[in-house]
């Protein structure tokens, strides 16, 4: 894909995330880790570098397992590979490596294995955990960018931009994947197999215990 055309395709999200019976099939397929597992579509980096920040935004707690427990990146990489389109795919592969840039430099680090958790929760701290204010400004240098791109004019790609575009993209998906994982919506969630009687008026605490309901 020509460079231009794929710095265009960089503010694509992951659009509606709706658990079709093919996504669904995916969810189930992972289920299980798989022994000697290696990605189909991203680089074995690029899934090392997905798994950190996955686990950083979905820890393993003693209650609830996290991200690497449910093996999040398997469905990840097939949800790319299969679901998304080729535009998408290459946008999450473009953002993924500016925040990679971005992160061993905050950390003087010269690789993705040598980044750990510590190091990926601190770019978390600056791009998904900011102040309103500075979430703003970097949408704002993200959206004049891409009006320039539109208009066939050069301009700087805005790297904090990028950054905070890709975390936001990929904290969907993530959590979207968690959500659908069997053992978070029967164990975790509130699970009701047969819908029963119906309660109006009444709190999610007391009708859950605060839980939201699985789907």
């Amino acid at each position: 894909m020509e460079r231009r055309t794929a710095l265009k395709n960089i503010g694509l999200s992951f659009g509606a995330l709706v658990l079709t019976p093919t996504v669904a099939g995916l969810v189930q397929s992972c289920q299980t880790a798989e022994t000697g597992w290696m990605p189909e579509y991203l680089t074995a980096e690029e899934a090392t570098l997905a798994e950190k920040i996955a686990e950083v935004i979905l820890p393993t707690t003693p209650d609830i397992p996290g991200a690497t427990d449910l093996n999040l990146i398997q469905f990840m990489d097939k949800y790319l590979l299969t679901v998304s389109s080729a535009e998408e795919r290459e946008a999450f592969r473009m953002s993924l490596d500016v925040f990679s840039s971005l992160a061993q430099k905050a950390a003087d680090k010269e690789s993705i294995e040598d980044l750990s958790l510590d190091d990926i929760d601190q770019q978390l701290d600056k791009y998904l955990r900011a102040t309103d204010e500075e979430k703003s400004s970097r949408q704002e240098a993200f959206n004049a960018y891409m009006t320039a791109l539109e208009e066939g004019a050069d301009a700087m790609p805005p790297l904090d931009g990028i950054a905070h575009v890709f975390l936001h993209n990929f904290r969907g998906l993530a959590v979207f994947a968690f959500k659908s994982n069997v053992i978070i919506g029967e164990e975790v969630m509130a699970y009701v197999p047969v819908p029963g009687q119906q309660k109006g008026c009444v709190s999610v605490e007391e009708a859950t215990g605060g839980r939201a309901y699985s789907l």
